[in-house]
């Protein structure tokens, strides 16, 4: 990389982290927690107005283009305040989608200037509750089914929904306020929701059909699991950071905590593993924007999401346990670092799922050559 764009990549980061730390940091995530878990439209507009939105998008499409490393560093500031804001949703699925399906549409610079937010639903739930196989269907401009596990529905204006159309998929668009059209939330541990979509006949614009919608659904999930990862990383510093200061400030033994060489070998423990995560999945991103076998970048993102989420889960635990029985209390901020951890961490597949991925394709990878 090179040094211009390190600056630039700087600049960006110390850019989001003075707007959020701003409009209030992690404090402002708890309070919108207890007001009901949605997002808040004014930071979405604040984010915009930052060019926040438009990072990932072509110049030619009215974006940044400046990539998804560019992403991954406004997601990181993302996970340190645990702001509910979908950064990661815009950047990696909706506009993920739309700049490589249909990049002309006018739903692209509403997205990235903040005028709207839209959801991605492409998943469905079985009569289990496993996943199952698509068959919500698209005919004649109406749509008929469910979606689940929506991340963002409650808030947004609009989703972006794949379903089985007449020839293969296709990417539709529904309006929120669209007749016959249902929203279920699905409180998470973190106190936001997934949404479960219900469709009856409910009028649909298509937007794209044909193996181009599979294609572009893949990318946009790769993309947005890598920037998952960097909100993760995110996460884990700032939580890291929270223990740090406390461990300095608690006595014990007319001592600090962080005097007692236990504890300082604990603490130096989670600051490789912080420092290890971060550069690993940095390293990921910056690769992802030079690569163009999707192959290749679904490998990248499932390195970066199984280093991110080991890290997470034990940088969190950890945080908890040094801060002892009052981190299980909610005063103490470190708690909703953990919840953030676990819910982030399942989205879009958890450790021991992209490693599988991971070497899976290597092993794919082996026996083709």
């Amino acid at each position: 990389m090179l040094s211009s764009e390190q600056d630039d990549l700087r600049l960006l980061r110390e850019s989001a982290r003075m707007l959020f730390e701003r409009a209030g940091g992690s404090g402002r995530a708890r309070k919108l927690r207890d007001a009901g878990g949605d997002f808040d439209p004014e930071m979405v507009r604040e984010l915009a107005e930052a060019g926040v939105f438009g990072v990932a998008v072509p110049e030619d499409n009215g974006g940044l283009g400046m990539g998804l490393a560019a992403g991954g560093i406004i997601a990181g500031e993302v996970g340190r305040v645990i702001a509910p804001e979908p950064v990661v949703l815009t950047i990696g699925l909706s506009l993920g989608l739309l700049r490589r399906l249909c990049p002309d549409h006018p739903k692209v610079p509403q997205l990235i200037s903040g005028e709207t937010v839209l959801a991605v639903a492409w998943q469905e739930r079985g009569p289990g509750g496993a996943p199952a196989d698509a068959t919500c269907r698209y005919a004649g401009g109406k749509l008929t089914g469910a979606k689940a596990w929506v991340v963002g529905a409650a808030g947004s204006q609009g989703f972006l929904v794949v379903a089985q159309g007449d020839d293969g998929q296709v990417l539709v668009l529904v309006e929120a306020n669209a007749d016959g059209f249902v929203i279920n939330k699905r409180a998470q541990a973190d106190g936001s929701s997934l949404g479960e979509l219900s469709f009856s006949g409910t009028p649909a614009a298509e937007l794209a059909s044909g193996r181009a919608v599979q294609d572009a659904l893949a990318e946009a999930v790769v993309d947005a699991t890598a920037l998952a990862a960097a909100e993760l990383v995110g996460l884990s510093e700032r939580a890291f950071e929270i223990t740090l200061d406390y461990i300095k400030t608690r006595e014990q033994f007319d001592k600090p905590i962080g005097s007692f060489q236990v504890i300082q070998h604990r603490a130096v423990d989670l600051h490789v593993m912080c420092e290890v995560a971060q550069a690993g999945v940095g390293e990921a991103l910056a690769q992802m924007d030079g690569e163009t076998d999707p192959k290749i970048r679904a490998r990248l993102a499932s390195r970066a999401k199984a280093r991110a989420v080991t890290a997470a889960k034990k940088l969190t635990r950890d945080a908890i346990q040094l801060h002892g029985a009052v981190g299980y209390t909610d005063e103490f901020d470190v708690g909703l670092y953990l919840n953030r951890a676990l819910v982030l961490s399942a989205w879009l597949g958890d450790d021991a799922y992209h490693r599988r991925l991971w070497f899976e394709a290597r092993e794919e990878e082996g026996a083709a050559q």
